[in-house]
């Protein structure tokens, strides 16, 4: 979904929350096999799960990625979700709530 529609459906929104569809939508753009991933705070992270630490207790985890990819790719999608994520709660301090539990997919069905 296009920056565009998702402020015309989400136009009531916190100004936090339009940050971050902003941000996720760019996310998604520069990485097209990314289809969704989820945040998670340390005490939900399930043992053996494969995870990227952001800061402040914070991991990704689920990263669905369709089609598979090779694994330099995937380290590479697995940097572009940190570094947005990392970017997004260094400049608004209260994103860690914002983000912790959260799902965000490309398309839901």
């Amino acid at each position: 979904m296009k920056h565009a529609q998702l402020g015309s459906l989400n136009a009531t929104l916190p100004p936090i929350e339009e940050d971050l569809a902003v941000r996720i939508d760019r996310l998604f753009e520069r990485c097209p096999h990314l289809h969704g991933f989820t945040v998670l705070d340390r005490s939900l992270v399930p043992g053996g799960a494969r995870v990227a630490a952001l800061e402040r207790g914070l991991f990704v985890a689920g990263i669905g990625i369709y089609p598979e990819v090779d694994p330099a790719h995937c380290e590479r999608i697995y940097d572009e979700i940190s570094v947005a994520l990392l970017d997004f709660m260094l400049q608004r301090p209260e994103a860690r709530e914002v983000l912790r539990g959260r799902t965000f997919a490309r398309a839901f069905h």
